[in-house]
């Protein structure tokens, strides 16, 4: 949901280096293996001291964070978290580790993160988007009502990002009406009416093909019944009774994607709100 967020962290603050241009340049590319190695060069540098060059340690994590070594990025991030001596940058360092708990959907420890970071920030402005955050976290975790009110909250503050706010409370809101499909409903529905639990959560396809199939499967199983083939009967019931339960599976199933389909749907929203008033 948050791509951007690392990214955003490194424009917060100044250079602290100029030997970091080319790794930054990789870094902005895409070139995140790269670019590590050219940020641990100049830490190595530097004594090994990943606290004397605090803007190359934050990217380095975000270069461990983009590939995929959520345990190392989420580590250092704790680190620079706790050791850095300008508050500001601490702040950045709690909001990374946000960033990579979100990801490994660990929502509630990402939403303290982010809670940390609110209160170590000196900047109001990263401060806000911190706060936005940790309002984010709870729509995250399902809790739509509990995440409008904290983003009204931010909103009715008049801080730098309150627009922003407010239009993310708005998206955040539709999240407690959003409409849904039961998984045991649909896998009942399509044992009663096979492919039509796939069909009510709009798989026609999936719905038309699973009543042909099981519809041909038992038409044929009666034909055997009635020929008295006893060795064919038992095969084609064995497989009818295969077809159907998968059938019962597959409306089931197509209930939780098209319920997944609409939250991210409504997350994909909230992230281009996110990007749209420079939030991150």
């Amino acid at each position: 949901m948050l791509g951007t967020i690392l990214a955003s962290i490194l424009t917060v603050f100044p250079n602290s280096s100029p030997d970091s241009g080319f790794a930054d340049y990789l870094y902005s590319s895409g070139e995140y293996e790269l670019a590590a190695g050219e940020y641990l060069r100049i830490i190595y540098a530097n004594n090994a001291d990943t606290l004397a060059c605090p803007l190359v340690s934050l990217r380095l994590a975000g270069c461990l964070r983009e590939l995929g070594r959520h345990d190392d990025a989420l580590f250092l991030y704790t680190y620079l978290g706790a050791n850095l001596p300008d508050r500001d940058m601490q702040a950045g360092a709690l909001m990374g580790a946000g960033a990579v708990l979100e990801e490994i959907g660990e929502f509630t420890s990402a939403r303290l993160a982010y809670v940390d970071a609110v209160r170590t920030a000196v900047d109001t402005g990263i401060k806000n988007r911190a706060d936005i955050m940790a309002g984010l976290m709870y729509a995250r975790m399902g809790r739509w009502d509990s995440s409008a009110e904290e983003l009204s909250r931010i909103s009715s503050s008049g801080g730098p990002f309150a627009s922003g706010a407010e239009r993310l409370a708005g998206v955040v809101s539709r999240g407690s009406s959003m409409p849904a499909r039961s998984p045991f409903w649909c896998g009942l529905s399509s044992a009663v009416l096979p492919g039509s639990g796939q069909m009510i959560c709009g798989h026609f396809t999936d719905g038309v093909i699973a009543l042909g199939v099981n519809g041909l499967m038992a038409y044929l199983f009666y034909e055997s019944l009635r020929e008295e083939n006893t060795t064919t009967s038992v095969l084609l019931g064995w497989l009818s009774l295969s077809f159907y339960g998968g059938n019962i599976y597959g409306g089931s199933k197509a209930a939780r994607t098209y319920n997944s389909a609409r939250r991210r749907e409504l997350l994909e929203e909230i992230t281009g709100i996110i990007e749209n008033e420079y939030i991150f």
